[in-house]
């Protein structure tokens, strides 16, 4: 049985898919079960991956396009290993990315769920480097409740970066789209999961306009999503209810600053709608009162000219 379980869901990457795959292939640590699955591409990504000849290599295509939650799902269905890793079609691993979070895991036996720093690279090739922060060592360790507290800010764990125990893994809720992986880091610290942090960057995670993140960010389906998302994990498990309200106070916060960057007039109005559905007192604020009077007079330009005005 393979150590590491790879998982891979595909759809459309051809353009980077070789070198993601390749930077796979060429880890350090070698023990494992690479499962990749297309998600009916309808370029030639199912050629380019059937034309690596390699033993650990488990590919499939799935019958349907089933989105690329149902699709990872599928993949997390099929994995046999001790550890559970995300591999996306157009990112890049360090090789020492799986050789690093193994022998973390290793020597701390009790913690099952590990991440890091990443690097980001842009479609044209363009590095950004980061670097170790200054304030910790090596690594940190993140006890759960304090993870918790953390990930009601946002997201913080780099998903192209997380290693997990299968033991502790879960399936993706199919609810979600944009915010799927942040809904189960929750539910992993919520189990009782502390989190390793590797202070070292060991990915390069790809930076693109048609990524789903930015197109559900400016579509607005994200904000939903998130407020879904924070909202049901505060149904599900009550006894962290008293933070809600300032979680969604921080969300409904960074959707307002978020609506800056909004391109119409009917996304601005949305935007400023989800900022009252996530914290309803913020109708008495007079700063949204202030974004939403410029964007009625000025549209999206009034909201981003109060942003040039108050720097």
């Amino acid at each position: 049985m393979p150590k590491v379980s790879i998982l891979m869901s595909v759809y459309n990457k051809g353009e980077f898919l070789p070198q993601a795959i390749q930077s796979v292939l060429d880890q350090n640590f070698t023990d494992f079960e690479f499962i990749i699955r297309d998600n009916q591409s309808t370029d030639n990504s199912v050629e380019i991956v059937e034309s690596f000849a390699d033993e650990r290599i488990k590919f499939s295509i799935n019958s349907r396009n089933l989105g690329p939650v149902g699709s990872m799902n599928n993949c997390i269905e099929a994995a046999q290993g001790e550890y559970i890793v995300f591999a996306h079609g157009d990112d890049i691993w360090d090789k020492c990315f799986l050789e690093t979070n193994v022998n973390y895991l290793e020597n701390f036996c009790n913690i099952n769920i590990s991440h890091s720093l990443m690097h980001s690279i842009s479609e044209q090739g363009i590095i950004k480097q980061v670097r170790p922060l200054e304030k910790i060592g090596e690594y940190e360790i993140t006890g759960y409740e304090d993870s918790l507290k953390k990930l009601f800010k946002g997201c913080y764990v780099r998903t192209p970066t997380a290693f997990i125990r299968k033991k502790a893994m879960r399936y993706y809720d199919v609810r979600y789209i944009y915010t799927c992986d942040w809904d189960m880091f929750l539910h992993i610290a919520a189990a009782g999961n502390d989190f390793l942090f590797i202070n070292k960057p060991l990915a390069y995670y790809r930076v693109s306009a048609t990524s789903e993140t930015n197109v559900g960010m400016k579509g607005g389906d994200m904000i939903l999503e998130s407020y879904l998302t924070l909202s049901h994990f505060f149904i599900r498990y009550q006894q962290y209810g008293r933070f809600r309200r300032k979680a969604l106070g921080r969300l409904s916060d960074s959707i307002l600053r978020r609506s800056r960057y909004t391109v119409s007039r009917d996304s601005l109005y949305f935007f400023l709608r989800c900022v009252i559905l996530c914290s309803p007192l913020k109708v008495f604020s007079p700063i949204f009162h202030l974004y939403l009077l410029s964007g009625l007079l000025f549209g999206p330009g009034g909201v981003r000219f109060l942003k040039k005005v108050k720097s």
